[in-house]
């Protein structure tokens, strides 16, 4: 089953290839999943007055560290925006209205919201895929690229501070690669919120949430067999079995030696004997 997305314009243009789907929109799409009837209306004009807001303080011939210095002090001085740490798996930290709202997120919620306000300033940044923290990246200074920490109060970061925060997040000293430092692209950004939130709905048992999460996974992963398997098995679990056992057996068919086939053939079979005796509401 191809799942489309007719809500959801711009993740479709995501899907497509294309380089200016906007991330603020495919965030709140995202949101809407799990909030049915949530308005994005509230949100982008939420978003459009805290830049605003920096804008009165700084010229459009600004520099990068002024326009930086501003954001930071709108967000996290006058709005008291700041990482959750204490409860860092919620998933209300994930979904950007309510990120807006609470004012607390993880690092990748935060980012969006750091760059949806950067960019109505005219400043373009860029995720960075750092392993264990999302940061945000600047390329318009004169000493070269500024790395910035939303989660911690926007910090301004280099390359060695980047090394130390992460060593500080896993526990353990780090080395990190030119590579870890180059832009993402808005798929790889998209992929890391949802693999965030699958990770959070699995873990929690949440599976009508999981089972929206996995389907945009795969459509936007589709050689990435793990989110097939895990969107049959959810699937499953919400009596949708016609998916269930169309993912599973996708899933088979992408890799048939898998270590878990057996356990999958089984989960296939009784999905089929569920269907015989009638139990395929296929709820949508």
């Amino acid at each position: 089953m191809t799942y489309s997305f007719p809500d959801s314009p711009e993740f479709l243009r995501l899907l497509q290839g294309d380089p200016r789907a906007d991330l603020t929109r495919i965030a709140l799409e995202i949101a809407r999943d799990a909030r049915p009837g949530l308005e994005f209306a509230p949100w982008l004009r939420r978003l459009d007055d805290l830049a605003a807001r920096a804008r009165l303080r700084v010229s459009n011939e600004a520099p990068t560290l002024a326009v930086l210095h501003q954001i930071n002090w709108v967000l996290y001085v006058e709005e008291g925006f700041s990482g959750n740490e204490e409860d860092y798996f919620d998933p209300s930290n994930s979904y950007l209205n309510e990120v807006l709202e609470r004012r607390t997120g993880i690092p990748i919620s935060m980012g969006l919201v750091y760059r949806a306000v950067a960019e109505r300033l005219g400043l373009s940044l860029h995720g960075v895929n750092l392993p264990a923290h999302f940061v945000l990246r600047a390329d318009h200074a004169p000493a070269g690229p500024i790395f910035i920490d939303p989660f911690h109060g926007g910090r301004l970061l280099d390359r060695d501070a980047c090394r130390e925060l992460i060593a500080s997040r896993i526990g353990r000293p780090v080395e990190l690669a030119d590579e870890q430092f180059l832009p993402m692209t808005p798929a790889a950004i998209v992929a890391r919120m949802l693999r965030n939130l699958r990770a959070i709905h699995l873990q929690g048992g949440e599976a009508a949430p999981a089972f929206h999460v996995l389907r945009r996974l795969a459509a936007l992963e589709p050689g990435e067999g793990e989110h097939r398997r895990d969107l049959g098995i959810v699937a499953l679990g919400i009596d949708r079995l016609e998916d269930g056992i169309e993912q599973l057996s996708a899933y088979l068919e992408q890799d048939g030696q898998a270590a878990d086939a057996g356990r999958i053939r089984s989960l296939i079979l009784d999905a089929r004997h569920r269907q015989a005796e009638g139990g395929d509401p296929e709820a949508d």
